[in-house]
């Protein structure tokens, strides 16, 4: 009987033994596949790696922009066209820069590396309309700059091409809040630096020095006047800071000083920033002297819903030392700057030909406007704009009538990836 039960338990035993032998098998099987795939993984990192790729980042954005201005009565759409002198005037394009024709309407391309030293590369190219374009002729690079951390990693050596980084508001569309720029972006700030320099961050501070070319990429013969730079950042808090600029040195062969202050503040549905820019530019006003500007811009910011900012900027720019002047006024042979309200007026002019004293236009902007925010990569901005000058110097042409003002709509759809 026992017999009979040993037997009967050993034909039942075998085939679980069969079923475990497979299940071992089985688990052989799998751990083979895996360390198969790990080498697999292993080989695409390296090569991933060597291809460049590791630490690689690629972004983009474009802002095609509709612009209607009063007193050139023009409507219509601006994307990627020059302000660079390529094709100047060609097939009746705008090609002179402007507050209606500045750094909107552009196409981005990013490249971002860190490799495993801490070295960071920054590679931005905006076709048409870089910050070197203007000034460099047909460059398509905005910034190509590289840091490189010290043996305190707080500090870091910079070089290359960089936009400039004075004021609350940056080139890119996607960065700013509204269509068009304030009238101290406009015209009393650089657009580029080539150069090198250092950078520190030490606890709430941020400090970044360059000795560099202003607005320029290389020196011809007999030149020799680069700028030093710099801005320094304090953070008060996740709320709010405060931040410095300064350029001082030589520009076009005379000494040039500007100085400039901004500061933003940011809590729930309210952000504010404001900036105060100074500057003086020796012999480069209208007419001969000294050019000196001072001004501020004023932005608030308001989220009705998570979705919708309405905002409201006001700028005020203070020129008629010597007829006006700042680094970025390019006057008539005849007279001021009649597009962007810079400058003398005519009857600025007979009067100082009459032997009276030559006075420039002040410039003061107001725009109200505001962005919806479709999704996570598209913003829809729109805005009105009223510009003002204390002297006529807003020419309509045509009728060759000028005027103290010009009112502007504009609006832009921005994309990102």
């Amino acid at each position: 009987m026992k017999r009979n039960q040993l037997m009967a338990a050993v034909v039942c035993a075998l085939p679980l033994l069969a079923c475990a032998q497979d299940q071992k098998s089985e688990i052989e099987e799998l751990r083979a596949d895996i360390a198969r795939m790990q080498v697999k993984l292993d080989g695409m990192e390296t090569a991933h790696s060597d291809a460049g790729f590791a630490g690689l980042k690629i972004s983009g954005m474009i802002d095609p922009t509709f612009i209607a201005s009063g007193n050139r009565r023009s409507a219509g759409f601006n994307f990627l066209n020059n302000f660079d002198g390529v094709d100047r005037s060609g097939a009746g394009q705008d090609s002179t820069y402007a507050f209606d024709n500045s750094f909107f309407g552009m196409a981005m391309l990013a490249f971002d590396k860190e490799t495993e030293n801490g070295t960071k590369w920054h590679l931005q190219l905006v076709p048409h309309k870089s910050a070197s374009s203007s000034m460099n002729l047909g460059s398509i690079i905005h910034e190509a700059t590289v840091t490189i951390p010290l043996e305190d990693k707080n500090v870091r050596m910079l070089a290359g091409q960089f936009a400039d980084f004075t004021g609350y508001e940056y080139f890119l569309a996607h960065q700013t809040k509204l269509v068009t720029h304030n009238l101290l972006f406009d015209f009393t700030q650089p657009s580029y630096y080539v150069g090198a320099g250092v950078e520190a961050v030490v606890d709430a501070w941020t400090t970044k020095v360059l000795v560099a070319n202003m607005n320029k990429s290389s020196q011809s013969d007999r030149e020799h006047d680069p700028i030093v730079v710099f801005r320094t950042d304090y953070l008060h808090s996740e709320f709010s800071g405060v931040g410095v600029t300064g350029q001082f040195g030589k520009y076009l062969g005379q000494r040039l000083t500007m100085l400039s202050s901004d500061a933003f503040y940011t809590r729930g549905a309210v952000s504010l920033n404001g900036q105060i820019n100074v500057g003086q530019w020796r012999n480069k006003a209208f007419n001969g002297g000294d050019a000196r500007w001072a001004g501020t811009s004023l932005q608030a910011a308001y989220k009705v819903t998570p979705r919708l900012e309405l905002v409201a900027r006001g700028d005020y720019l203070k020129n008629d030392k010597n007829g006006g002047g700042t680094i970025a006024t390019v006057f008539s042979d005849d007279g001021g700057d009649y597009r962007n309200g810079l400058g003398p007026s005519p009857e600025a002019l007979a009067v100082a030909d009459a032997g009276g004293t030559l006075r420039g236009a002040n410039r003061s902007a107001l725009t109200l406007g505001g962005n919806y925010a479709y999704n996570e990569n598209v913003v829809f901005k729109f805005e009105g704009r009223y510009d003002h000058a204390s002297q006529n110097v807003f020419l309509k042409p045509g009728d060759n009538q000028y005027r103290n003002n010009n009112t502007l709509l504009a609006a832009s759809v921005v994309a990102t990836f």
